[in-house]
């Protein structure tokens, strides 16, 4: 038997000794209740362990099931994996509720058995979510995104191009934090539309105020977003101007250009997101110019301003609410009406990255 083998079934073997002995807590002992929503693997750096085990335990309040904590040791024997695991319970009244998070770190030769090793590991008959930290190594990554039932990632923290080439090796739905942060912002452009279709298809500039920073630039997944909407063809991308100039080129569905600009607004904290700070597109209603806009208050970043001039006008308060990050990947986990909207944005965000 293999190294790995051996671990897993020292594994397999404490774990059904521990769910099958009675609650030795309860006046009279009775079998342990487990709580087996799902199966959650998050799969990370070394560096990124602890936060992760943080995560989940936030999680395990609301998504209680299996966490398999994933993690890659050049320092390790290659061939040799490392495996523990821990249990927690909480009373839900009367009766215990159970749960349980094994932690596997594989050697740089051993990591291709992630797949079959993830497999024997989890609970039957529940959804195995994986979630690609920012530090995930790839070999992990590419072996586990074909056998999940859903792929979870952060594009405010990955690159674009990198989560494309992920995607395109699975069928299992996606699911971004970052588009689930910045929903509100779609939400409010898509509604400049509601009852003027014509002009979605009238547009003719497109401009993205964002913060500058390092990190991925959440413009690429907005105009992949639209992009795919709208049926654009992005042709040519240069680099960005602090006023706002021309940096790339589409084509409409009807063929006409569509100018882009991309705007660098103050930089964000080292530590932060590069945030989405203002959409505005210039169209035209029956003939008349038409300019809309939805851009943060400069002294309530919470807030946007949402106009409509030309053509029509009006103009509109809106607040962009505030989640926490335990409730945006619950978000990411249970939202299904976005499936192929996502996969689709996505793709065209990379093309977009790739000119």
């Amino acid at each position: 038997m293999s190294r790995v083998a051996e671990v897993i079934k020292r594994v397999e073997s404490e774990l059904a000794e521990f769910w099958s002995a009675p609650d030795e807590s309860r006046a009279e002992p009775a079998p342990k209740t487990r709580a087996s929503t799902l199966n959650f693997v998050a799969v990370g750096s070394r560096a990124e362990v602890e936060r992760l085990k943080e995560q989940a335990e936030d999680l395990a309040e609301t998504h209680a099931g299996r966490t398999l904590l994933i993690t890659l040791d050049d320092r390790l024997d290659p061939a040799s994996v490392q495996a523990d695991w821990s249990a927690t319970c909480r009373r839900a009244g009367e009766v215990p509720i159970c749960y349980d998070r094994v932690e596997i770190t594989f050697g740089v030769a051993a990591a291709e058995r992630v797949a079959s090793v993830v497999s024997a590991l989890t609970i039957s008959d529940v959804p195995v979510i994986v979630e690609l930290a920012p530090g995930a190594p790839n070999v992990l990554g590419d072996a586990l995104a074909p056998i999940c039932n859903r792929l979870v990632f952060d594009s405010a923290e990955t690159c674009i191009e990198r989560i494309a080439e992920v995607a395109r090796g699975t069928r299992a739905p996606l699911a971004d934090r970052a588009f689930v942060r910045t929903f509100s912002f779609r939400e409010l452009v898509a509604r400049f539309f509601d009852d003027m279709p014509e002009a979605c298809r009238a547009i003719r500039r497109v401009e993205i105020a964002r913060s500058a920073g390092a990190k991925p630039d959440p413009a690429a997944l907005f105009l992949g977003w639209m992009g795919s909407r709208l049926g654009w063809t992005f042709e040519s991308r240069g680099p960005a101007q602090s006023g706002g100039g021309v940096v790339g080129r589409a084509r409409g569905a009807d063929g006409a250009p569509i100018e882009i600009a991309l705007v660098d607004g103050p930089p964000a904290d080292a530590q932060a997101w590069r945030r989405l700070d203002g959409v505005r597109l210039w169209t035209s209603l029956r003939g008349e110019p038409l300019t809309l806009g939805c851009v943060r208050l400069d002294k309530a970043p919470g807030t946007v301003r949402w106009t409509m001039e030309g053509a029509r006008s009006a103009e509109h308060l809106h607040p962009l609410g505030y989640r926490d990050e335990t409730w945006v990947l619950a978000k990411t986990i249970d939202s299904l009406e976005g499936d192929r909207l996502l996969r689709e944005a996505v793709l065209a965000a990379a093309k977009w990255s790739a000119l």
